[in-house]
């Protein structure tokens, strides 16, 4: 395909980024084969690798520090010329949202699980606070409002599925040891919201994913 360029980056944890290019697909890749290469030994710092951008012309995605990814690094991979790890291919209107796929799979299926609920419904799920949703937002930038409010709607619909609703605000506040394992020096991350109001939504679907494959109960069976 010529004219190959990519539109958008979103970062996705601490080594992950959601690269979009005009095809209409998005390859969600993993940077931790490319942190070991000298060049890009930067990206080891989160907050580089959580600031990706589009060069202007479209052909590389450019954190501060100097790494850069071009087209056919992101186009081949995994077996492009830079080390890149391919997670997911999906198409451009399903990215950043990586429960989708489970919850296509739920049995019984669950009825039009893609319509995303609005921002206050989200809220309302989560019992969280007007503040509280304005800081998962903005804690999730560059990622803007239409695309994490859908995100948090699938994980909204997850819980539902496991937990009631009346408990879903006081899981959300309670300590989270998936995250506390996982970054025990930011004491940020030690709660569920704390994940959602730092941009880490990752740390509370990666430990209910694992749950669910390890026990695959039909949603809404769960006691």
């Amino acid at each position: 395909m010529t004219g190959l360029i990519i539109t958008e980056v979103l970062p996705e944890g601490d080594d992950r980024a959601w690269i979009t290019l005009n095809d209409g697909l998005t390859r969600l890749v993993g940077l931790r084969p490319l942190m070991d290469q000298p060049a890009h030994q930067a990206l080891r710092l989160r907050r580089l690798t959580r600031t990706p951008r589009v060069s202007p012309d479209g052909t590389q995605v450019v954190w501060p520090g100097g790494s850069l990814v071009d087209v056919a690094a992101v186009r081949d991979a995994p077996h492009g010329p830079l080390p890149l790890t391919l997670y997911a291919l999906v198409p451009e209107a399903q990215r950043y949202r990586p429960l989708a796929a489970l919850l296509r799979a739920c049995e019984p299926p669950i009825p039009d699980y893609l319509d995303a609920k609005p921002a206050h419904v989200v809220a309302a799920r989560f019992g969280l606070k007007p503040n509280e949703m304005d800081n998962i937002l903005a804690g999730h930038r560059p990622a803007n409002p239409e695309q994490v409010v859908p995100r948090l709607s699938d994980l909204a619909l997850l819980l539902s599925g496991l937990v009631p609703d009346s408990v879903a605000g006081g899981l959300l506040r309670s300590p989270w040891p998936y995250a506390h394992r996982h970054s025990p020096q930011n004491p940020l991350l030690h709660t569920a919201l704390g994940c959602l109001c730092a941009g880490r939504i990752d740390l509370i679907e990666a430990p209910l994913v694992h749950l669910l494959l390890a026990h695959p109960y039909p949603l809404g069976t769960i006691e």
